[in-house]
């Protein structure tokens, strides 16, 4: 039993290493594309796509900068090879028919997931609240501490009529989002959580 769990823990400590290596050249990589992009590009956060959400779609490109001159004899990288004046897309990563890549429709779908379950979760505190609040409001024998109670029963029962109204928005947006990804040529498996 000793030798069985020794050879796990060997295993796994192997897995991590490597895990840690390939995660730091990611870390890099990274680090070298941000780099590379041009400081005036605009840089739209998973929060405005909901803003540029029916928006039309248009396409342009940022100006070059000029390359850096070559030693003779060299060849140029990948990197440096453009489409129509166009860089060319990151090769690994899959993109939908209008150039978004898969990780945009993760990214887009994961916060629109969250939202939901958000309000979800704010809704089910609501109830609790309310529920809390009627027991202290058969319980409390003053009539005065009985209004005040009243009037933050009413509050609650606004912020809960706020929340279904939110929370319907957020569903619809999700599945707004859903047909978009399909309509543009996402792949269902960008679609869908992982497991």
């Amino acid at each position: 039993m000793k030798s069985i769990m020794t050879l796990i823990v060997f295993l796994f400590g192997i897995n991590a290493s490597g895990y840690g290596q390939s995660l730091a050249e990611l870390a890099k990589r990274e680090q070298e594309r941000r780099s590379a992009v041009p400081s005036e590009a605009k840089v739209i956060t998973n929060k405005d796509t909901y803003k540029y959400r029916n928006s039309p779609v248009t396409t342009g490109s940022i100006p070059a900068p000029s390359p850096a001159p070559k030693p003779e004899g060299q060849t140029p990288g990948v990197a440096d090879l453009t489409i129509g004046g166009k860089p060319k897309v990151d090769p690994t990563e899959s993109t939908d028919s209008q150039g978004r890549p898969e990780s945009f429709w993760r990214q887009t779908f994961t916060d629109a997931r969250m939202k939901v379950k958000e309000l979800e979760s704010e809704a089910k505190v609501l109830v609790l609240k309310a529920n809390d609040l009627q027991n202290q409001f058969y319980k409390e024998s003053s009539g005065f501490k009985q209004q005040d109670i009243q009037r933050e029963i009413q509050k609650t029962l606004y912020e809960q009529d706020q929340n279904k109204a939110n929370l319907a928005k957020a569903k619809e947006e999700l599945a707004d989002l859903e047909k978009e990804a399909r309509k543009s040529g996402a792949l269902p498996g960008w679609i869908n959580p992982r497991p």
